[in-house]
């Protein structure tokens, strides 16, 4: 049939009017009929040619060709494609489901497969749906004949007994009765079980602010129902002032669009915003605006309100959102049906075979390349929705806008009534005040603009919270995600997603558009695709525990208990008035209580927030679509409840496939539990036989576990060991515990994992033992390992004398360093590892507490110190990645040098012109062209510090300048951070970054790898970024794969292709450096160094232009004037630096970046060299110039061989 497409196609192609004259529907049905009769039923090749042939041969389909074309995705087992082919029979033709079951081109078992088409989608929920079922089932049996039995069947039933869902006992927060709302679909079970779980899906993602609207609706009309026309609403205060305000909005935004419609040509604004304000109905664009607007109460570190700026975008993004989303309703089923066959073939498991992803793929790319991509300063990328149409992304001036206006008219027209008094008369009434109000604060030394709450307002949040109400389309899905086949394309089944989190960063969006055209991101697409694959479920007998103690309102494990009221306060000292320290102490101790009030009720919000979204799920279950941050780190995308939650979010969840757990199984099950205790740091049967000698114990937490000894609270995790004593006692009192059929997961965790592939590409010997790359007959514990370290330290600088080492003295334990530990080799810096450590030294009774903060900063340059002893090799492999960071982030590329005439370059007379005329239009744009200067390079540095990982994923560091446009709003004049601004990269922040980040891709690289092993050899798997799981059958399995992929991993020459990949993207660039002037003038230098690159631009002309290579005979540019610390401080000292972050400056991912960091950084290095510094410059002088980029030489790796890693019995344990 190949042959066959290809020969109609170049006929059509070739001669289109003697095939529209000569094919006729006996012709072209043969041919279709063709590709279903094929060995593998070709529904793609089908389908192309149903929708083209009017087109190409001026045919309509007749009812063989409907027959031909639903039979081929029947027997590819696409129900939904094939239900959607038929409805359209029904909708656009005069055919009727018997003439279809007439055809001469169905068989009977064809027709049986009809039958079994209505037994999957007998749970539909739309009446069209329904009626085609009922005349499809009539015509089956007109052809085949009746059957015995009714076709009823539940598509989400499982075998497993439908229970009633009990009630939890909710916190009185509107952010929790929102989220009610929005599962309201999944409430009645019975319903559910009987609907199609591709429709009930649908539905739930296409819920959006109408359900808080109708709601209020609702419960309005009911109160006047009740007769309580007035004030008195039965609804919360909170919701009764909403409705006031959302009556009060409706004709204030319907005169706002009027304005706008009749706005003359000096309105411009109202003549940009007013087209999106006509985009979704007034009533809408109001309960958008209330509910966004709660939902910011106290973020970005402002106390009773919200940032400006940050309010108003995220409202005009709601508005942009909700739009799409109302689109996306209105998609045609035959668009529907192309994402339900992909739909289908990823459920069956087909899409794993990589030639038929990469069909699909190619599919996906064709329907792609006809739309422009459009990036947005949030990764979004716009979207194909219902009619075809592109929707690209609302620019943020846009969002602005929007967001702006409807904020001042929710200002406007928000006002809370609050008892008062006459001044004059004493006589009670009635007054309306602000809602909220805008007003402006310093934050962190700059002025800014803010939205603060009203006093009562505030009041009514402390008790209904609504920051974190959610998202319906953020929910788990109840049936598969769609398979990522492009980077855009997958997740969610109708809410359009990208595989990458990406935030400002327009450069990686265009990186991984490419990449994905290219086909480089298939290896990485299905290892999310194995993890979206997961099918989960909600484990019964832990959630009746946690809703036991949930509705008791007791603090257990990490559920807080009920704040019904304010903790007392204590009293002010006497000596309050007169007393500084008094008072100060005394505000402090207030402090801490209000806190932990507040705290415990937002923890508890979060919980009740998981108990609901469990409740809802309970008889469901639930699948996780993955995306990733810009390491390539997997997450799940529903936040609420997912497996990478906290411990309750982990004891709740259990695989839903089952499993024997076999021999080996059943040991580790046992070994589990004991992980899961902390009992984690002896050998494997140490933790067995501590399972088996606190039987009595899991007996008694399984039967009374919240009036037993309660053993199972005392665990590190107690949720997930609770969950553990479930199973391991059910096996046992199963009588045969090899043959029980077992759903937890159980744990594989890396040990230090960062430090594990530091270990790996250093060929520390040392290192490999301190983390379990080498065998041993014992698990060796990294943490101990330095704390011990650490001790010896201590011990001799105590023993000279040392105050501070005395204090410390038989008080550093493993828990004191673990943190620091474990977050060294992802970037901590020297202020966060102090951080760490004080907070655990605050712990210790015997640790003075005016003396936690300098011991705290003793104690981590002595951890520093330890970790640099014992992982060597990977201090030097740190080291190495800082410097060509660094390099990388302060380069230039040449030909920008030779745009700007600092560099000679192609002196061509048309190469010559072209640079004329660019420069030229620069001027006429009034845009300011900046000079380039070897002395201050700082604001010309654009170079991102780019890489791409073993499995092909190309990543970007995002950290640039600041960046901020001025945008005039109703409110205020906001600066909003303009991603497709060209911003100088924050090089401090860049080269600090890479280390951890590039940890961070590898850690995720060998994730995915193992991820995809384990699918081919059919086993489940999920994961927790270092820690792995799947069924206690398969450990042995997976363990065998994590090694073998971990070897696979590190066999290849990552630092070598890291140094040719740097050396062959960063080859045409060009350094700063400062060339201390020895005996020749100045003049002299600078006539050598004009000669030195007139040659080199010579060499690039006559095609040798330079490789960037970092030969070690090369005079390196860097260390003769552009790496300040290296001047200013030891080695060692610079080592430690580059190792471990010892710097003054947090690298924060998620905060802007400092704009003067770089300049500060620059004005160092003319201070340094003697530039800037008379008393300096009398004697030295400097000429700063550009050399060309090239890198260290890579360190020398280590003895340790890889290959142990396969014998050793606790890599991951």
């Amino acid at each position: 049939m190949v042959r066959a497409d290809r020969i109609f196609k170049e006929l059509i192609r070739s001669r289109p009017e003697e095939m529209k004259l000569y094919t006729d529907h006996h012709i072209f049905n043969s041919f279709l009929n063709g590709f279903t009769d094929s060995q593998g039923v070709m529904t793609r090749h089908c389908l192309q040619w149903f929708d083209s042939m009017e087109e190409n041969l001026g045919l309509k389909p007749n009812i063989d060709t409907y027959a031909i074309v639903v039979k081929a995705f029947l027997r590819n087992e696409s129900y939904h494609t094939a239900r959607a082919l038929l409805q359209e029979v029904q909708n656009t033709s005069q055919f009727t489901m018997k003439d279809l079951m007439e055809s001469t081109y169905l068989t009977e078992s064809d027709m049986i497969l009809f039958r079994k088409l209505i037994t999957k989608s007998q749970g539909a929920n739309s009446e069209e749906t329904k009626e085609l079922l009922k005349e499809l089932e009539i015509a089956t049996s007109d052809s085949l004949g009746p059957l015995a039995e009714p076709i009823l069947q539940s598509p989400l039933a499982t075998g497993q007994p439908i229970e009633n869902v009990p009630e939890a006992m909710a916190t009185k927060t509107i952010g929790v009765q929102f989220l009610q709302d929005q599962l309201a679909a999944l409430q009645d079970q019975s319903k559910v079980m009987k609907m199609d779980p591709y429709e009930l899906q649908l539905q739930l993602e296409r819920q959006g602010y109408d359900v808080a609207l109708q709601k209020l609706l609702h419960m309005k009309e009911a109160s006047i129902e009740r007769g309580d026309a007035l004030s008195a609403m039965n609804l919360t205060p909170l919701k009764k002032i909403m409705w006031d305000w959302h009556e009060k909005m409706i004709p204030l935004i319907r005169e706002e669009i009027a304005r706008c419609d009749n706005a003359t040509y000096r309105e411009a604004e109202r003549q940009l915003y007013g087209p999106f304000l006509k985009l979704l109905p007034v009533e809408k664009l109001s309960i958008i605006t209330i509910l966004e607007l709660l939902r910011g109460h106290n973020s970005s570190g402002i106390v009773d309100g919200m940032k400006t700026a940050r309010t108003i975008i995220d409202i005009g993004k709601a508005v942009e959102m909700e739009y799409n989303a109302t689109l996306m309703k209105k998609s045609s089923n035959k668009l529907l049906s192309r994402s339900q066959e992909v739909h289908s073939l990823f459920a069956s498991g087909k899409l794993f075979n990589m030639a038929v992803r990469a069909a699909h793929m190619k599919v996906a790319r064709e329907q792609e390349s006809s739309k422009s991509v459009v990036p947005a300063s949030e990764g979004d990328t716009g979207g194909v929705i219902g009619n075809g149409d592109w929707t690209p992304v609302w620019p943020s001036t846009v969002r602005a806008k929007v967001g702006s206006v409807l904020t001042s008219i929710l200002i406007e027209a928000s006002k809370i009534p609050v008892p008062s008094s006459d001044p004059e008369t004493g006589e009670k009434i009635i007054e309306n005040i602000p809602a909220f109000f805008h007003t402006y604060q310093y934050v962190r030394g700059k002025r800014v603009g803010i939205i603060k709450f009203s006093e009562p307002l505030i009041s009514m949040l402390s008790r209904e919270p609504v920051r974190d109400t959610l998202h319906p389309r953020l929910m788990p899905m109840i049936v598969h995600p769609l398979p990522w086949l492009s980077y855009n394309s997958g997740g969610y089944l109708s809410a359009k997603s990208t595989c990458m989190r990406i935030r400002d960063s327009p450069e990686q969006l265009s990186y991984l558009h490419k990449a994905s055209e290219q086909e480089c991101l298939n290896p990485v697409l299905a290892g999310l695709d194995v993890l979206g694959k997961t099918r989960w479920r909600v484990n019964k007998n832990v959630f009746n525990v946690i809703l036991e103690a949930w509705n008791t309102g007791e603090p257990i494990a990490d559920i807080p208990p009920v704040v019904d009221a304010p903790t007392p306060l204590p009293p002010k000292p006497e000596n309050y008035d007169t007393d500084p320290k008094a008072k100060f102490l005394w505000v402090t101790k207030v402090k801490e209580i209000q806190t932990e009030d507040k705290n415990n009720h937002g923890l508890r919000c979060d919980v009740n927030y998981k108990v609901e979204t469990a409740r809802a799920f309970l008889n469901l279950p639930m699948y996780f679509p993955h995306n990733m941050d810009f390491r390539g780190r997997a997450y799940p995308i529903p936040p609420t409840l997912n497996h990478l939650g906290n411990d309750l979010c982990r004891g709740l969840l259990h695989f839903d496939v089952a499993k024997p757990l076999g021999q080996r199984g059943w040991k580790w099950l046992k070994i589990h539990l004991a992980n899961l205790y902390g009992f984690d740091k002896h050998s494997f049967t140490d933790r067995e036989k501590f399972t088996e000698e606190h039987m009595k114990d899991i007996y008694d937490s399984v039967d009374n576990p919240l009036t037993g000894n309660k053993w199972w609270l005392k665990a590190e995790a107690p949720w997930q060991c609770l969950a553990a004593c479930y199973e391991v006692a059910a096996a046992q009192r199963s009588g045969t515990p090899e043959e029980f059929p077992s759903q937890l997961p159980v744990h594989q965790d890396g040990t230090c994992n960062g430090l594990q592939h530091y270990a790996a590409l250093g060929g520390d010997l040392a290192g490999a033992k301190a983390v379990n790359l080498a065998p041993s007959d014992r698990p060796a514990d990294v943490y101990t390992g330095v704390a011990d370290m650490v001790n010896k330290q201590i011990d001799i600088a105590a023993a000279n004398g040392d105050e501070y080492a005395k204090l410390l003295q038989g008080n550093i334990s493993r828990k004191v360093v673990k943190q620091t530990v474990m977050t060294n080799v992802y970037g901590v810096t020297f202020i966060g590892a102090r951080a760490q450590i004080e907070s655990r030294l605050k712990e210790n009774p015997n640790i003075p507490a005016d003396k936690t903060y300098v011991l705290a900063g003793y104690l981590a340059t002595h951890v520093f110190n330890s970790l640099g002893e014992m992982f060597n090799g990977a201090r030097k492999i740190q080291d190495w990645l800082t410097d060509s960071a660094k390099r990388i982030a302060r380069s230039v590329p040449v030909e920008t040098l030779q745009e700007h005439g600092v560099f000679p370059g192609d002196e061509r007379p048309e190469v010559q012109e072209e640079r004329a005329k660019r420069l030229q239009s620069r001027k006429r744009s009034n845009k300011r062209v900046k000079g380039f200067s070897a002395r201050t390079p700082s604001a010309n540095q654009m170079t991102s510090v780019i890489w791409t990982t073993p499995l092909g994923l190309p990543i970007v560091q995002p950290y640039r300048r600041s960046g901020k446009k001025q945008v005039a709003t109703l409110l205020q004049t906001v600066f909003i951070e303009d991603p497709d601004a060209a911003r100088p990269v924050n090089a401090v922040k860049q080269s600090t970054a890479f280390p951890p980040n590039f940890i961070h891709s590898l850690d995720a690289t060998h994730m995915l790898m193992s991820a995809v092993a384990c699918h081919e050899k059919d086993m489940s798997f999920a994961s927790v970024h270092d820690s792995y799981w799947t069924h206690a059958c398969d450990v042995d399995d997976m363990n065998k794969v994590i090694r073998d992929q971990f070897i696979e991993l590190h066999t290849q020459p990552i630092m070598e292709n890291l140094l040719k990949e740097f050396q062959e993207r960063y080859k045409d660039y060009m350094l700063p450096v400062a060339h201390e002037l020895g005996g020749g003038t100045k003049r002299e230098a600078s006539a050598a160094a004009m000669s030195k690159m007139k040659k080199r631009a010579s060499s690039d002309r006559a095609g040798g232009g330079g490789g960037g290579g970092g030969s070690s005979g090369v005079a390196d540019p860097l260390e003769e004037g552009l790496n300040i610390e290296s001047k200013a401080e030891s080695s060692e000292k610079a080592a430690m630096e580059a190792m471990f972050g010892m710097a003054d400056t947090d690298v924060d991912l998620d905060e802007d970046a400092d704009a003067d960091a770089d300049a500060d950084a620059d004005a160092a290095v003319d201070g340094e060299d003697g530039v800037s510094t008379k008393k300096k410059s009398a004697n030295r002088r400097f000429l700063h110039t550009w050399e060309e980029l090239k890198f260290l030489p890579i360190p020398e790796k280590g003895e340790f061989d890889i290959n142990e890693v396969k014998g050793s019995d606790y890599f991951f344990h």
